[in-house]
């Protein structure tokens, strides 16, 4: 970030004028009569361009491949490049020719990962994914309302799976998961360029970047959640016994309770609500510790599931506090 003193000058008899840096107006694209915001938040005074300003290209990436480059380390490169936030990601050979396998491998974990990007261009050494959603699409509370109903819905069906051995409701679980990725990752991707850009951050619903921090905590604990849901469908490979329901239940129930109840602590910023919630998960850690050994592998899934819906509740708390305390 930036960062610079100028001094105040005034004008007139009642008004005051700051020079804004020829660089950082040339690399925000504003021109002269263009409309900038000014905030007072508390003792800081904060500039933006106005949203009317069309917003300036993003940033564009360009892996290149060579001929031992492991596969893996490319789909890593374009995951990277999507959550730090490139509107325009190349990949290119530095053959002749790119392995036709690593270009459908490439398209496959754009497509089910990465929402916004598709591939625009493709040639025999190169493809070029770019983005294609204007975005924020969705504001910080739709995101994180869509990934929790997703992963409360993965709770239910993988127990589901557990009592009735239904493969059906495996697979349902599963493919969950995945959609669950697409929005974590979608909003890693815009708190990241939300950090260096204000008027983004405030159009994801957001204040202050230490909410973006919060932010992205509290993601990554519905996130994780929803793993531990789909290991629970996994697992489920045969009906569970009448003694592993009985042993289970339990868990599940209290689990799903407090995941549910979570989001509405989330929504209130409600800190009482919040520490019940955090208070509730340490009893299911009590309560999974008294399961019997050969359901254990089970039980400590609901024991991470409770742990990090405590995380949560712990991130509410903060975002909460957040509101009152940094009013600077």
């Amino acid at each position: 970030m930036s960062k610079i003193i100028r001094k105040i000058q005034r004008i007139g008899n009642a008004s005051y004028a700051v020079v804004l840096p020829k660089e950082w107006v040339e690399e925000l694209g504003l021109q002269k009569s263009d409309a900038l915001v000014m905030e007072l938040e508390g003792s800081r005074i904060s500039i933006y361009p106005s949203q009317k300003q069309p917003e300036k290209e993003g940033p564009e990436h360009t892996i290149r491949v060579t001929a031992n480059e492991r596969h893996t380390l490319v789909q890593r490169e374009l995951i990277s490049a999507y959550l730090l936030g490139a509107t325009t990601i190349r990949v290119v050979s530095a053959e002749r020719k790119m392995p036709s396998s690593l270009k459908e491998v490439l398209k496959e974990l754009a497509k089910s990962l990465m929402i916004g990007i598709e591939v625009v261009e493709e040639s025999l050494e190169s493809i070029t994914f770019q983005e294609i959603v204007t975005w924020p699409s969705m504001t910080l509370e739709g995101l994180i309302r869509r990934m929790h109903s997703i992963a409360l819905s993965m709770i239910n069906d993988s127990y589901s799976a557990l009592i009735s051995g239904d493969e059906d409701a495996r697979l349902s679980v599963v493919s969950s998961d995945r959609e669950v990725d697409r929005f974590y990752f979608y909003g890693l991707r815009v708190l990241n360029r939300a950090l260096y850009n204000k008027g983004l951050m405030k159009e994801f619903g957001l204040e202050r970047q230490v909410q973006v921090l919060i932010s992205r905590s509290l993601m990554k604990s519905i996130e994780r959640i929803a793993d531990h849901a789909e290991d629970i469908a996994l697992s489920a490979s045969e009906r569970l016994s009448e003694e592993g329901i009985r042993e289970i239940r339990p868990l599940y129930e209290s689990t799903s309770r407090i995941f549910s109840d979570v989001y509405e602590a989330i929504l209130s910023k409600d800190r009482a609500k919040a520490n019940e919630i955090i208070e509730a998960a340490l009893k299911i850690r009590s309560m999974a510790g008294s399961v019997k050994a050969k359901y254990k592998m089970i039980s400590e899934h609901y024991e991470r599931i409770a742990e990090y819906t405590s995380d949560i509740a712990e991130n509410v708390i903060d975002y909460s506090v957040s509101l009152e305390l940094l009013s600077f």
